[in-house]
């Protein structure tokens, strides 16, 4: 009798190890067991400059996407700290960083709001304006962010504003990386053509302008908005 009683009672604790094994497992899958979320209400931006390195984005002749993309960036982050808003940048020079490398780096930092600055290009040398690409199952109202940032650009520009974009260019079931890869609101934003003309004219002569008038940069409000969605949706994962 006691040989049966100790071998059930083997039996519960091999069971109930197996079991606490795949509950663990499942937790660690889905993201139960990260590390508790840091928000703090204050706002925390992710600028990130699109491509860079060998790397060079679109191009038109020895005029290379990875340089305006940085040149922009950087205005931006001036502007933003002007305000008084924490900025991380994925890079800050010439310097290659994988997409997996730029959203696992702004969720580890907890950053509230992912702006990824690039140029657009075409084969028709007529294409032009200005447009953003956001995540067709977005995390915040960066569709909204996003409509204001297109909007006040082309309103200082005179570019063409064509609108904002859900998904993937050739995919309309995906979503580009930076969008489906980050924990917070993120957006894609192109601004003006590479391979047009009048494009990169406003781009060089209106850079400056842009960064002093903040066309470029989201408001104080906009962004403590999607902070507070950010922290939320943190908090979310980790009680649910």
């Amino acid at each position: 009798m006691k040989f049966k009683i100790k071998k059930k009672q083997r039996n519960i604790i091999i069971a109930a190890v197996v079991l606490a094994t795949v509950v663990i497992a499942v937790c660690v899958h889905s993201g139960v067991f990260r590390p508790k979320y840091t928000y703090s209400g204050d706002p925390y931006v992710c600028l990130d400059a699109g491509h860079g390195e060998n790397d060079v984005g679109a191009a038109n002749g020895d005029r290379y996407e990875k340089d305006d993309d940085l040149k922009l960036t950087l205005k931006i982050k001036e502007k933003l700290e002007a305000m008084g808003i924490k900025v991380y940048l994925t890079r800050d020079d010439d310097s290659d960083v994988t997409l997996a490398e730029r959203c696992k780096s702004a969720n580890k930092k907890h950053c509230t709001l992912f702006i990824s600055v690039h140029r657009n290009s075409a084969e028709d040398k007529k294409a032009n304006g200005i447009e953003a690409w956001v995540s067709r199952n977005p995390k915040g109202d960066e569709y909204t962010l996003a409509e204001n940032l297109v909007a006040n650009i082309c309103k200082l520009t005179g570019q063409q504003n064509r609108g904002i974009k859900k998904g993937f260019r050739d995919n309309s079931f995906g979503d580009y990386y930076i969008n489906s890869d980050t924990d917070m609101p993120s957006l894609l934003l192109e601004v003006g053509f590479i391979t047009n003309d009048n494009d990169n004219k406003a781009f060089d002569e209106k850079l400056d302008e842009m960064r002093r008038q903040g066309a470029t940069v989201p408001t104080h409000d906009m962004i403590k908005n999607e902070a507070q969605i950010a922290g939320i949706r943190e908090s979310a994962k980790i009680n649910v």
